[in-house]
């Protein structure tokens, strides 16, 4: 895992509507804290070696975003669009992301940590060297993606939703879930633990699991 290559001490307080100043709306080098941002539209937004930490996005779409070296800390997120995103070196720590679409992105060394994901659209993904490490990916709709040495890591899968998107190589052996819907057909090579090996049997063929 490459983590974001930033070094805080050089980085500009700022604004994240400075994005504004630049015609092809580019962040970079920034310090970011404490805003309120509302209802921004920005196609391909730039953000590059830049620390979010305590920013609130409300009805924000940021569709087709390229982020590098970034660390968002303490961030809301929730309901935010970042389809098509190109996310590398980037970390998403306690931050709150209920509903965020990041549907058809590409993601390579992305940590989401202490996060809450729940009901967030993780479709059609390329995910490479992606953690996630003790989140909340409740009712989290997880289809049809490509993964490389992707993990999870003390997550809630409750409910999650994964279709079509091979599992083979995957641990959620040390996660939580009362019922998951997976796809049959991808799931050789999930490696789960006893009480999930029962739900599993049970779930597709009706095996029932004493202890």
């Amino acid at each position: 895992m490459d983590h974001p290559k930033i070094v805080e001490d050089y980085l500009t307080k700022g604004s994240f509507f400075d994005i504004y100043n630049d015609e092809d709306y580019v962040l970079s080098n920034l310090h970011l804290k404490n805003e309120l941002i509302e209802q921004q539209r920005i196609n391909h937004p730039i953000v590059e070696q830049t620390i979010l930490e305590h920013l609130t996005f409300i009805d924000c779409e940021f569709e087709k975003a390229d982020m590098t070296d970034v660390i968002f800390k303490n961030c809301n997120l929730s309901n935010c669009h970042f389809e098509e995103s190109s996310v590398f070196r980037v970390e998403f720590e306690n931050c709150k992301m209920i509903g965020t679409n990041f549907d058809e992105s590409f993601m390579n060394n992305v940590v989401f940590r202490n996060c809450l994901l729940d009901l967030a659209n993780l479709n059609r993904l390329n995910l490479k060297v992606v953690h996630f490490e003790n989140d909340s990916l409740k009712d989290v709709s997880f289809n049809e993606n490509k993964l490389s040495k992707t993990i999870f890591k003390n997550c809630d899968l409750n409910e999650m939703i994964s279709m079509r998107t091979a599992l083979k190589g995957i641990d959620f052996s040390d996660c939580h879930f009362e019922t998951i819907d997976l796809d049959q057909n991808f799931i050789r090579g999930l490696k789960v633990n006893a009480e999930q090996a029962a739900f599993l049997a049970s779930y597709f063929i009706g095996v029932k699991v004493s202890y």
